[in-house]
């Protein structure tokens, strides 16, 4: 292996791992949603696959990571263009057995 390869897997594990030790923000938050919004807004008639993936891979986050996506969620379901109804079942519709919803009126630390 050549010390340019070695140099950039070097990097890779380095940002890596400090990104494990960054706490949760809306911008990451808003990720795990983002393949949603079609369906958030009433686009499609159900969340796609890529979407419940995702949400699925945000409750495997610490608590107090979902707790802050909660938060950060009650914004998105304020949103004009986010439908209550849809935002609200969208985890059971993704056959999530949570009590995470996505509503603008969340309790988010009773998240878990």
């Amino acid at each position: 292996m050549n010390r340019a390869m070695a140099w950039v897997i070097l990097m890779a594990a380095v940002l890596g791992a400090l990104r494990l030790g960054q706490a949760m923000d809306c911008h990451q938050a808003e990720s795990y949603i983002s393949d949603c919004l079609p369906y958030l807004q009433g686009d499609t008639p159900r969340p796609s696959m890529p979407c419940c993936d995702s949400f699925r891979d945000l409750l495997r986050q610490t608590p107090t990571e979902q707790r802050t996506a909660c938060e950060c969620y009650k914004a998105t379901a304020a949103s004009p263009d986010i439908k209550p109804d849809i935002a609200y079942y969208f985890p059971r519709n993704c056959g999530l057995g949570s009590r995470f919803t996505i509503s603008r009126d969340s309790d988010c630390q009773s998240v878990l």
